[in-house]
């Protein structure tokens, strides 16, 4: 699709290499590579931005925003060669020459100086390509929800933010009572160091949020904090601004609508991230999974046919189509300040599918089995938080 935007300037950046030397030990758990962006000349912040670091094959490498101080803070990457990349919206992208990122230790954040010029054609339009299905206008207020409580998103990421949690966990099981089994619920508690256990965010971007294991178990992700902070999230979802409903604290609170990007053949997610506009802070997240048949059809279906073969003496089995309400599928995450600038995921709910059939014998057609998903609840909420030290809680 293609949508008209006003160019108003060009963003131009002579970055010194120089200013790129001092960097943290590159294998460092959890090392980052900070920085601000600055206005050449009056040294006003450059909000907005995204900042990524490419690697030799161009492929970003990480990516993320600097925010309304012009700060930015990303993992660094592994020692070698890359160029830095500086664009944003409505203004020109610039990317740097070849970057050496080694292990030297780092002295402090970078402090890059951005020229900014206008351009003289203050009446110029250019097309910009993007396969969402959004404005410019509403790209942008989306973006500039998104930047708010990225810092909040991305501190969910690191192993820092909190310690050990004290979790309890409820998950769906078969009771054999009365000659059948029943459903029930299973809770333990347990101690973590991750409220929620998840994918790496580039495994969500590459596989999705769906995994099969030993041919017929399937595991599925949440869009934790990590996920959604992450660049490959930009890249796979287009985002859009969502309106509260009025009497649920619209006035207060504004929702930050994502959904995958068209051709995404993978388990997606789509879904509306709630934030507080006056604390500019996440409240809870609600999402649905995508794209649910074509992954239960690939890979939970023959495991079925085989199963019910064995058990037919024929040996001949139609198996229909599955039959499955993607709007029952998805979870709630609900976000939690524990303590000064410390955040994580306190509650969450997630009903993830499971394929269950019925059985059809017919003197013409034989035999056939009709599949279909129904909802497994897993569910949990971190109890206490303890220090690492001395295992006291807070």
């Amino acid at each position: 699709m293609t949508r008209y935007v006003r160019v108003r300037a060009i963003l131009a950046a002579s970055l010194a290499l120089a200013l790129l030397a001092p960097m943290v030990t590159a294998q460092e758990p959890g090392a980052r590579l900070t920085g601000i962006l600055l206005s050449e000349g009056d040294g006003a912040p450059v909000d907005g931005a995204v900042v990524s670091v490419d690697g030799p094959d161009g492929v970003v490498v990480w990516e993320t925003l600097s925010n309304s101080s012009g700060a930015f803070s990303l993992p660094l990457p592994p020692p070698g060669t890359y160029r830095v990349r500086v664009s944003r919206i409505g203004y020109e992208s610039w990317t740097s020459g070849p970057v050496r990122i080694d292990s030297a230790q780092a002295t402090g954040p970078l402090r890059l100086e951005v020229p900014v010029r206008a351009v003289p054609l203050p009446e110029l339009m250019v097309t910009e390509q993007t396969d969402c299905p959004t404005t410019p206008e509403e790209r942008q207020r989306a973006f500039d929800l998104y930047e708010s409580v990225l810092p909040i998103l991305d501190s969910m990421s690191t192993a820092e933010t909190h310690d050990s949690l004290l979790v309890r966990l409820e998950r769906p099981i078969r009771i054999w009572k009365g000659g059948r089994f029943r459903p029930g619920r299973d809770t333990v508690t347990v101690m973590v160091s991750e409220a929620l256990p998840n994918a790496s965010p580039g495994h969500l971007e590459a596989y999705g949020y769906a995994d099969i294991v030993d041919d017929s178990l399937t595991t599925f992700y949440a869009p934790d904090g990590a996920a959604l902070a992450s660049p490959g999230f930009l890249a796979t979802h287009c985002l859009s601004p969502a309106e509260a409903e009025v009497g649920t604290g619209a006035e207060i609170a504004a929702g930050l609508a994502f959904e995958p990007r068209p051709g995404r053949e993978v388990v997606d997610v789509r879904g509306v991230l709630w934030i507080d506009t006056v604390a500019n802070e996440p409240r809870e997240l609600a999402f649905n999974y995508t794209s649910l048949r074509p992954f239960l059809q690939r890979h939970l279906v023959p495991p079925l046919r085989g199963y019910t073969e064995l058990r037919t003496p024929d040996r001949r089995v139609r198996i229909l189509v599955i039959r499955i309400e993607e709007s029952r599928f998805g979870g709630q995450l609900r976000f939690e300040r524990v303590a000064g600038d410390r955040w994580l995921i306190r509650e969450w709910r997630i009903l993830r599918p499971r394929l269950s059939y019925r059985g059809y014998s017919h003197p013409r057609t034989g035999n056939s089995i009709s599949p279909f998903a129904v909802p497994d609840e897993y569910s949990g909420e971190v109890l206490a938080l303890f220090r690492r030290t001395n295992r006291s809680p807070r």
